[in-house]
């Protein structure tokens, strides 16, 4: 009798003990790797309702979201680079960092900082995006301005520079133009995409001085303003005169329809990591 309830408890031992095969090692790795994925998912969705992105390097804030309703005449815009083969995806700059600016005001006319920082703030408004003033430099702008400049402005790529200026100094103002503005992009060797990293505002002061004695020259010289960092955020001209990025603009001192669907898309770019 005892060697039979012996045997019965080491049969009940052995079928409650938990048992060891190949397959149930492989059946726990892949509910485990269900379970992680899952758990990413869903963190994914509560950050993104959060304003924040997951990335492969980590969580970021989303920022350059910019407006997204379609208004009469939205199409009047263009961009001036887009990705290759994809007309509908525009160059821009990376909106989950900071656009920095410094500026050159040797010659700049009086009121020239609040100028700036109401046409910044127009843009960064319409696009997203977020444009800062560093502060002050001595560089002037050239043809060859270098992306990095570790001398003047440490490491990153150089801060957009904004450059009150002179026909003599800029020969491209010479003419018709009161500014000029533009960005440099780079290629990702991996994805091919491009990505604006800094640019160049030149701005015409004695012309943009003369504006300035008008009983409205203020908001004028604003649009020029605009109007130029509208082109280094990635906007082309355009020819329908109810926009602010017309090439020849004629009293317009907002950006119109076309120009805030143009600059919403310009902020919608893919974060550069």
């Amino acid at each position: 009798m005892h060697r039979q309830l012996a045997a019965l408890d080491r049969w009940y031992a052995e079928q409650a003990a938990p048992t060891y095969r190949g397959g149930d090692g492989r059946r726990r790795f892949l509910v485990a790797t269900v379970t992680v994925v899952i758990a990413l998912l869903a963190t994914g969705h509560l950050l993104h309702k959060q304003g924040f992105t997951l990335g492969i390097d980590g969580v970021h804030e989303r920022r350059g979201e910019g407006p997204s309703t379609t208004l009469p005449g939205s199409d009047a815009y263009r961009f001036v680079a887009h990705q290759p083969g994809r007309p509908d995806d525009p160059v821009t700059y990376d909106p989950c960092s900071m656009i920095h600016l410094v500026v050159n005001d040797t010659l700049a006319p009086a009121g020239s900082d609040r100028i700036l920082a109401e046409a910044g703030a127009a843009v960064g408004s319409a696009t997203g995006l977020r444009l800062v003033v560093d502060g002050r430099t001595d560089e002037a702008p050239t043809r060859d301005r270098p992306l990095r400049d570790p001398v003047r402005y440490g490491r990153g790529w150089s801060p957009v520079l904004v450059a009150w200026t002179t026909p003599a100094q800029v020969p491209g103002l010479k003419g018709r133009p009161a500014g000029l503005g533009g960005s440099a992009r780079v290629v990702d060797e991996m994805s091919g995409r491009s990505t604006y990293v800094t640019g160049t505002v030149a701005l015409d002061t004695p012309v943009l001085t003369t504006i300035l004695s008008r009983p409205d020259g203020e908001a004028e010289v604003r649009a020029i303003v605009m109007h130029e960092l509208g082109h280094v955020v990635g906007l082309a001209h355009v020819n329908d005169p109810r926009e602010l990025m017309n090439a020849d603009n004629v009293g317009q001192k907002a950006f119109g329809p076309g120009d805030l669907t143009g600059l919403a898309a310009l902020g919608r770019g893919r974060c550069a990591g």
